[in-house]
């Protein structure tokens, strides 16, 4: 099964821009990279900067790579945001529309118990 969770794809800069656009991500621990559509990335003017290759499960890609934030909503008013995802174009996608590798979860508490329920802690 499949981990999705709504967040926030949000342009890199300045900060105080909060501009963004709710997806549903897909948590993918495999990834080492975060990612979003295209779709997503022209929606909001996402620099790009450039195509490089990329590893994917069904072999090396050249995927565009798009400059963003990602959002994640709270109690609060604002969203927790990390910031400065230097992240790849997702060129298959159907229910998400954009993924959540490591480059984010490396900075979070994620876990998951035999019975499926996960918990997402932001640092």
């Amino acid at each position: 099964s499949r981990l999705l969770l709504p967040i926030e794809i949000l342009r890199p800069a300045p900060a105080s821009d909060l501009t963004s656009l709710r997806v549903t991500a897909l948590l993918d621990t495999g990834a080492t990279s975060s990612g979003v559509a295209r779709q997503v990335a022209d929606t909001l003017a996402l620099p790009s900067i450039g195509k490089e290759p990329i590893n994917t499960a069904g072999g090396t890609i050249l995927a565009n790579r798009y400059l963003f934030r990602i959002g994640f909503a709270q109690d609060s008013a604002l969203p927790f945001v990390f910031d400065e995802i230097t992240g790849f174009e997702l060129i298959a996608h159907g229910a998400f529309q954009a993924v959540l590798g490591m480059d984010v979860l490396a900075r979070c508490d994620f876990s998951m118990s035999r019975d499926g329920r996960c918990v997402l802690r932001l640092a």
